[in-house]
C-alpha cells in the first residue's frame, strides 16, 4: 500500500484553479485509507467546497485503483469538459490520470513511501529515504511539514 499525505493547503488549490473548469479524481484504495486524504468522500467534499467558492466543477469521480490504467481510462470521457483534474491519489495515480485524461493534473498529495496498516489501525511507512523506518505515517508527514488530514 502507498502511504500518502497532503502537501498543499486548500487556498493554494483554489488559487491554482480559479477561472478553470475542474474535475476531481480520487483513489478509493491507498489514498482513502491514509486518513481519508483521498477517496470519493474526500473528492466530493473538495468539489463541493470549490463550487461554494465559485469554481466550475464538472465532475467528482473515483476508482478502486488509480494506479491501474484499466480502471482510469474508462472514465476519460467524463473528464472531457475539465481544463484541469485535481488528483487525490498517489504519485502513480497522478501519472495515470494525466495520461488517460490528457489534462493538466494538479497533485495536492504526495507519496511518502510504501507501508501497511498495523493490527491496531496505525498506518506505518516502511520505505521513505529520509525517515526512520518503520515510522508512522503521521510522524513522517510531520517531519516533512505535511498533513495527514483531508484538504477540506
Amino acid at each position: 500500500m502507498m502511504m500518502i499525505a497532503r502537501n498543499a493547503e486548500y487556498g493554494d488549490i483554489l488559487n491554482a484553479v480559479k477561472g478553470r473548469n475542474v474535475a476531481v479524481w480520487a483513489c478509493n484504495t491507498c489514498a482513502r485509507m491514509c486518513n481519508g486524504v483521498g477517496g470519493q468522500q474526500a473528492g466530493d467534499r473538495l468539489a463541493g467546497k470549490l463550487k461554494e467558492d465559485g469554481v466550475e466543477v464538472s465532475a467528482s469521480l473515483s476508482t478502486s485503483a488509480a494506479c491501474l490504467m484499466s480502471k482510469v481510462t474508462p472514465k476519460a470521457d467524463m473528464m472531457r469538459n475539465a481544463d484541469v483534474v485535481i488528483v487525490l491519489a498517489c504519485d502513480i495515480g497522478v501519472t495515470c490520470a494525466a495520461k488517460a485524461f490528457g489534462k493538466d493534473a494538479l497533485a495536492p498529495l504526495a507519496t511518502l513511501g510504501s507501508g501497511f496498516v498495523d493490527n491496531d489501525g496505525t498506518l506505518v511507512v516502511t520505505s521513505c529515504p529520509s525517515a526512520n523506518i518503520p515510522a508512522t505515517l503521521d510522524a513522517v508527514a510531520e517531519e516533512k511539514g505535511m498533513s495527514t488530514a483531508p484538504l477540506v
